[in-house]
C-alpha cells in the first residue's frame, strides 16, 4: 500500500468515526463564529467607543462634581 492509499484510508476512517466528526463539526462552528465575528467587527467597535466614552463622560462629570 502506497503512502496516497493510506493517507486516503486514514482520512477516510478520521471522517467515519464520531470523533472525527464531533471534530469536523466543532471546526465548522468556529469557522461560522469567526466569520460572523469578521462581518459585525465594524458595527461592533463603533458601538464599544459609542459606550465606553459615554461611560468614561459621566465618570468625568460625577468626579469633578
Amino acid at each position: 500500500m502506497n503512502l496516497k492509499q493510506r493517507l486516503k484510508k486514514v482520512i477516510g476512517n478520521f471522517f467515519r468515526e464520531e470523533e472525527g466528526q464531533s471534530t469536523t463539526e466543532y471546526i465548522l462552528i468556529l469557522f461560522v463564529v469567526i466569520l460572523i465575528a469578521m462581518k459585525f467587527k465594524n458595527e461592533f467597535t463603533t458601538r464599544m467607543t459609542k459606550t465606553v466614552g459615554s461611560l468614561f463622560d459621566k465618570m468625568d462629570v460625577i468626579t469633578t462634581e
